[in-house]
């Protein structure tokens, strides 16, 4: 009888520390170029509506692959905002771009990481957003389409801009215009 409480002890201690370890293996392999994993925890925990439905490690999971890319869309936003600064020779330009995509970024991330119905952002925005900021770069008006998509963001996030207002012509005509609408 002795053996098994000392068999079980011995088994629950295994599972706690391997509790730990691949908590520590998460918080240890998240990525550096990115917002720190405590800021999106943090926005998680402040959206009671939906951790209802969601629970941390999926919008993590959700966040990691907005930034990253997956099988699905490999072109995470990292990739998009060092494309967005290809061929800036200026720095002090360089580092608006970059302070503005950081919060795009950010903005998106913790809206699309949402479960679905709780969101504000969707993936035709996010398609949409870079798709324009290709089209941005070969016309070089990236910092004037980040402007426009960083206030679109935002009209989105307090519901001052309608979800089907975000469309590819919202930012370059069709008839190929080079002015903003």
């Amino acid at each position: 009888m002795k053996s098994n409480i000392l068999l079980s002890l011995s088994l629950v201690c295994l599972l706690l520390l391997n509790g730990c370890a691949t908590r520590s293996q998460k918080v240890a392999s998240w990525p550096g170029d990115m917002p720190s994993r405590e800021f999106f925890v943090a926005h998680y925990e402040s959206d009671l509506e939906n951790k209802e439905g969601q629970d941390v490690d999926e919008y993590l999971l959700w966040v990691l692959r907005f930034y990253k890319g997956w099988e699905l869309y490999s072109n995470g936003w990292s990739k998009v905002t060092e494309d967005s600064l290809y061929g800036v020779k200026d720095p002090v330009l360089a580092q608006e771009i970059r302070a503005k995509m950081n919060l795009i970024g950010e903005g998106i991330a913790c809206e699309w990481a949402k479960n679905k119905k709780d969101r504000r952002i969707l993936t035709r925005h996010v398609v949409v957003w870079g798709n324009a900021l290709i089209e941005s770069i070969k016309r070089d008006q990236e910092l004037a389409l980040i402007n426009r998509v960083l206030a679109d963001v935002n009209g989105l996030l307090v519901h001052q801009l309608e979800l089907d207002d975000v469309k590819a012509e919202r930012y370059f005509p069709r008839d190929g215009d080079d002015v903003f609408m």
